[in-house]
C-alpha cells in the first residue's frame, strides 16, 4: 500500500522531496491533476505501516479532506478499506483510488513468489536488540535487525530462529509478524518480512557472533542509531511493539 510509485503514477502526483521506494509518515507529494491554486493539489503522508496508507491535504483541519486506505485481516486473507473525505460531497480523491488499488493488487501478485529476508525484533522488557554491521564497507557501522535470507523450503519462523542463533549465539521464540513487506535496495527483488521474538531463556546474552556490536534500545533509542536504509522503513513499527511492550511490563 505504500509503495511509492504506485501511489504516483495512480494519483498523477510527483514528491516535494526526495523519497524511498516506501512511503514513510512527513512525505509531501502534488498532485498534478489538481489546478495549482486548488487546496488539494499538495498532500502529506500522516499515516503509514503494515494497517495502511493515510494522505491528508496540508494546511487541511485534522481529517478534513483524507485518504484513507485501511487493511484489515479476514478468514480468507487481507481485505482492504478505503474512506474518503472531502470538503462538502464527494472526496476529491475519489476518481484516483480505484486505479491505485488496481497498481497495488497487481503489485501483491507480482511481489509473491519473490525471494524473502527476515529481520527479528527481538524484545525484552521494554528494549529492542539491534546489531552493528562490520562488513561489507558501506554498512560498516550501520545498525539492522538480526535475520537473514530464507532457505530453500524453510519456514520463515524457523529461518528467524536459525539467524537469531547463527549471528548472536542465542534462541529465540517467534511471537508472529510485524511491520510491513520491505524492497531490500541492491537486492532485486527480495523482501524483507519483520517479525517479532522474544529470548528463549531470558537469562541469555546475545553476542555479536557476525557484527561489530549489539545494543538493546528504548523507544527514545531507536533514532539514536544509523539504521539501515531498509530496517529505517521498519522504524515505526519497531517503537511501537517496544512501547507495547513497556506498556504490558507496567501492567503486570
Amino acid at each position: 500500500m505504500r509503495h511509492t510509485r504506485s501511489v504516483l503514477e495512480a494519483f498523477r502526483g510527483r514528491p516535494v522531496t526526495a523519497v524511498g521506494e516506501l512511503l514513510v509518515v512527513g512525505d509531501r507529494l502534488v498532485l498534478e491533476e489538481f489546478p495549482a491554486s486548488d487546496p488539494v493539489r499538495e498532500v502529506s503522508v500522516r499515516a503509514a505501516d503494515e494497517t495502511g496508507l493515510s494522505l491528508t491535504v496540508v494546511g487541511a483541519p485534522e481529517g478534513a479532506e483524507e485518504l484513507g486506505v485501511v487493511v484489515e485481516s479476514e478468514s480468507s486473507g487481507a481485505g482492504v478499506t478505503v474512506r474518503c473525505r472531502g470538503r462538502e460531497g464527494p472526496s476529491p480523491f475519489r476518481p484516483w483510488w480505484e486505479t491505485y488499488l488496481e497498481r497495488v493488487g497487481a503489485l501483491a501478485e507480482a511481489w509473491a513468489d519473490r525471494p524473502r529476508v527476515v529481520g527479528a525484533a527481538v524484545v525484552e522488557e521494554g528494549v529492542l536488540l539491534a546489531q552493528q554491521r562490520c562488513y561489507p564497507a558501506r554498512h560498516a557501522g550501520r545498525w539492522e535487525l538480526p535475520g537473514g535470507r530464507v532457505e530453500p523450503g524453510e519456514d520463515e519462523a524457523a529461518a528467524v530462529v536459525r539467524e537469531c542463533r547463527e549471528e548472536l549465539g542465542v534462541d529465540v521464540r517467534v511471537a508472529g509478524r510485524f511491520g510491513t513487506d520491505v524492497p531490500i535496495p541492491g537486492e532485486p527483488g527480495m523482501l524483507l518480512h519483520g517479525y517479532l521474538a522474544t529470548l528463549a531463556d531470558p537469562h541469555a546474552v546475545p553476542w555479536p557472533v557476525e557484527h561489530r556490536a549489539v545494543r538493546w534500545l528504548d523507544a527514545e533509542g531507536l533514532t539514536e542509531v544509523d539504521w539501515l536504509a531498509t530496517d529505517r522503513l521498519l522504524l515505526d513499527a519497531m517503537r511501537g511493539v517496544v512501547e507495547e511492550d513497556q506498556r504490558r511490563a507496567l501492567s503486570e
